[in-house]
């Protein structure tokens, strides 16, 4: 079948090469040029000390790949080039609103540019690649180097605006804490006014270290027995209960830290209670003798009367040390957003300035013309085949088996004689065949 119908196998050939040829005519010349950025990241930041965790480099570079075509980049490719007040492609524009697109101006050029745009990230190395495609070359190394500086451009802008974000809102965290810990140093205030009671910088009372100096100016033995009187544990159990109270802020009861933290202020006051009655005793047993003893034992009824207000005033001092840092730590945080804020390096270097393309990407004339004649030699077999199908011919004995009616005989062409003249088209029988 495929050798009778050659002639129209070859012929749809050569249709294809010739559209082949003409195509390549039509299709206009793209080139492609390339720009590099490298990742600067993983260096400890200027302001913060830290640095991107090299686990997360490879999701934080597929994010920038597609914020390099998106619409915040694209658009300040557009205003560079100042493509804003060219006539053509205004007037392409009107064509694509015609069309039944809804963008505005600026955002149909920023699409056209993303359009045009691909990045790619080099595995294995901390590199975006930035291609640009248009139909001329030139064109083309501009605008790859134009994406890239548009990029540089959004990543600073993106990291200023978060880093500002970041430093207003700890800013009214550090305002709402400052309140909080005036509120809290007026509270202790009062409650010191209130009970006559003055913690020093130590969280020491002032009936504790007049006991203490007691103790320390009588003799040597009843010095080292009265020691225990200030309770050691007294300031952890202050701390504790500092930690309590602003745990209890921002968590429930039944939170695991606050049970821990209670189960601790248990055993300390625990600790604190042997300690004050292993101080009594020891106070008892070595007393001084006269009336510096009568005062010690005077001091040490008071101390102890006011156990309970002065660890009341321990507790609103602890509130106040833990405001105190959360402050400190807030306005930190605060200052160095602030620093950020007005950086200008946006974790991201050049590397290299793009090059003007030499050879196109489009396929070549030759390439187009090999392609047509082998797509057109494919349909010219499958055609020849259907046309086979749709007007069989007998062109050999094979084409007579048909079950039921058996062959009878064949016969020879006679030399000499002239081969039946056949009809111009293909479809019609051979003239002068006879069965």
């Amino acid at each position: 079948m495929l050798k009778v119908r050659a002639w129209l196998i070859a012929l749809l050939a050569l249709i294809g090469a010739i559209a082949g040829a003409i195509a390549s005519k039509q299709i206009p010349k793209r080139y492609e040029a390339r720009s590099r950025v490298v990742v600067d990241l993983l260096k400890a930041d200027p302001v913060t000390g830290q640095a991107l965790p090299a686990r997360t480099l490879e999701t934080f570079l597929a994010a920038q790949v597609e914020l390099i075509r998106d619409p915040r980049v694209t658009r300040r490719v557009a205003d560079q080039f100042g493509w804003a007040q060219s006539p053509a492609l205004r007037a392409k524009y009107e064509a694509a609103r015609g069309a039944g697109s809804r963008l505005g101006f600026r955002e149909w050029l920023a699409a056209d540019v993303s359009r045009n745009t691909h990045a790619t990230l080099i595995r294995n190395s901390p590199i975006l690649e930035i291609v640009y495609g248009a139909t001329v070359p030139e064109t083309a190394r501009r605008g790859a180097d134009a994406v890239r500086e548009a990029f540089l451009a959004e990543a600073l802008d993106s990291k200023r605006r978060d880093a500002a974000r970041n430093a207003e809102w700890f800013g009214r965290q550090a305002a709402v804490l400052k309140t909080r810990l005036i509120e809290a140093e007026q509270r202790k205030a009062a409650f010191e006014r209130a009970n006559n009671i003055v913690l020093q910088d130590d969280n020491m009372d002032a009936e504790s270290s007049k006991l203490q100096a007691l103790a320390s100016s009588a003799a040597a033995p009843a010095a080292v027995t009265a020691a225990p009187v200030s309770a050691p544990s007294a300031g952890q159990l202050a701390q504790v209960d500092a930690q309590l109270a602003a745990a209890r802020q921002t968590m429930g009861v039944n939170h695991p830290e606050i049970i821990a933290l209670q189960r601790q202020r248990a055993a300390l006051a625990a600790a604190v209670g042997r300690e004050l009655t292993s101080a009594r005793a020891a106070a008892r047993a070595s007393a001084p003798a006269g009336g510096q003893a009568a005062e010690f034992s005077v001091q040490t009824r008071k101390v102890l009367a006011q156990r309970g207000l002065v660890d009341e005033a321990r507790r609103l001092a602890g509130d106040i040390t833990v405001l105190r840092e959360q402050v400190a730590k807030t306005m930190q945080r605060a200052a160095e957003f602030e620093l950020q804020a007005q950086s200008t390096d946006a974790g991201f270097g050049k590397l290299g300035a793009a090059a003007t393309p030499l050879d196109p990407v489009t396929p070549s004339r030759w390439l187009l013309m090999l392609g047509g004649l082998i797509g057109g030699a494919v349909v010219g077999a499958i055609a020849a085949v259907l046309v086979e199908i749709l007007a069989r011919r007998v062109r050999g004995a094979e084409d007579l088996q048909i079950e039921g009616l058996p062959l009878i005989g064949m016969l020879e062409p006679v030399a000499g004689t002239r081969r039946a003249a056949r009809s111009w088209l293909p479809f019609l029988p051979a003239r002068g065949a006879t069965l």
